[in-house]
């Protein structure tokens, strides 16, 4: 870099004495920030791509929160007979990522204005109404919920709907269902136990490609709260970590906002969690599943080396309720068999010394995690169960 400086100096010699000042002081200027500005661009582990927020439609601007004096006292010329109600319920979406607005939207065949009559749109998930409209033909809200959730809706024409069924009721629509989708996220470490100063790469995979919602996949040093790696596209999120110490880590992926906070804002999903030890010891274990019958796993994990002759033992977690299953004071494994509980059960092991913490004390290696999910099934010719 000092050769370029001196270099573009040289040729600025050569100009008139002021114009040669001048371009030698921008020259020096720039190429002393720009090491600066490598640098930071080097240690930023998030994407440069932002999201904007989802913003709520207008809604109708009829709407009423109690029942509107005199509503309906008009007095009726028309000789012809009073058409019959009908209304219908729509909505700009029925798939969508919580936080996105779908615009629900009832329409009457006739104007309510000169009625006693309402229209109103109804959330027969929450038990609530949520618009309630006094005038007009056409009645609609934008909903959203911030969080996975299926909700249905449906619209009257009615008196002023104090409960439901509302009284007086004129006409109903077809129900709609409004779904705002869910998402799961996983984390693996790579590898799980490795030397002081070396990487180990963190991978969060998403269930679905997240670049259409308002979220991010993001990576988690939980043992320190520090982000690592936010993504706003895609279905992975990888970022390679090292520490200088002896220490083992505990990492986590979350869809979420793109928040450093930790945990962060808007958690659409957490992951399970996946450790890693840095150690100056030459110890490894890694960790098996098998399943005996559908509601039971079996554990075994598996040590390069004897730990009888050590003053370590070999341990295994379970990471969903952070008991230990398993302790072994010798040989090069370590099995236990347990009875799984309902959904999804995360097991890891470590060298480590006799200890119950998570993860335990002086660790000198971590396994790779292994899961199990479980889902009884009410059958009277299931006979495992």
């Amino acid at each position: 870099m000092t050769n370029r400086i001196c270099q573009y100096i040289d040729h600025a010699r050569r100009l008139p004495k002021t114009l040669s000042i001048v371009l030698a002081t921008v020259l020096v200027s720039v190429f002393s920030i720009l090491p600066a500005s490598l640098a930071s661009a080097a240690t930023d582990q998030s994407d440069a791509a932002t999201k904007a927020a989802p913003s709520a439609p207008k809604d109708s601007d009829n709407g009423v929160s109690g029942p509107v004096a005199a509503k309906g006292s008009q007095t009726q010329h028309s000789l012809a007979p009073a058409l019959a109600y009908t209304v219908s319920l729509s909505a700009t979406s029925t798939n969508l990522w919580p936080k996105q607005y779908s615009t629900l939207t009832a329409v009457s065949n006739q104007d309510v204005g000169p009625t006693p009559h309402y229209i109103s749109i109804y959330d027969v998930t929450a038990a609530s109404y949520i618009k309630i409209c006094s005038s007009g033909t056409i009645c609609s809200i934008s909903a959203t919920q911030p969080t996975a959730a299926t909700h249905t809706y449906r619209a009257y024409v009615s008196g002023y709907p104090w409960v439901n069924p509302p009284a007086n009721q004129q006409a109903i629509s077809s129900p709609i269902t409004v779904t705002w989708r869910g998402v799961s996220v996983s984390v693996t470490a790579s590898p799980t136990t490795v030397g002081i100063n070396g990487t180990s790469t963190l991978t969060a995979t998403a269930s679905a490609d997240i670049g259409p919602s308002p979220f991010y996949i993001q990576v988690f040093d939980a043992t320190t709260g520090a982000r690592l790696k936010s993504c706003p596209f895609g279905t992975t999120c990888s970022v390679g970590t090292s520490k200088a110490v002896a220490t083992t880590h505990k990492f986590l992926a979350y869809v979420s906002d793109d928040s450093t906070a930790f945990p962060p804002t808007g958690v659409q999903a957490v992951s399970n969690a996946s450790y890693v030890t840095w150690t100056a010891s030459n110890y490894r274990v890694s960790l098996g599943i098998t399943a005996p019958t559908r509601s039971t796993r079996t554990l075994t994990a598996y040590s390069n080396t004897n730990v009888g002759p050590t003053p370590y033992f070999i341990e295994v977690f379970n990471l969903r309720t952070g008991a230990r299953i398993a302790l072994c004071g010798s040989g090069t494994s370590c099995s236990a068999t347990v009875s799984l509980a309902f959904g999804k059960t995360d097991f890891a092991a470590f060298i480590s010394s006799n200890s119950t913490a998570l993860p335990p004390l002086n660790t000198q290696a971590s396994s790779n995690i292994a899961s199990a999910t479980y889902f009884p099934i009410i059958s009277p010719l299931d006979n495992n169960e």
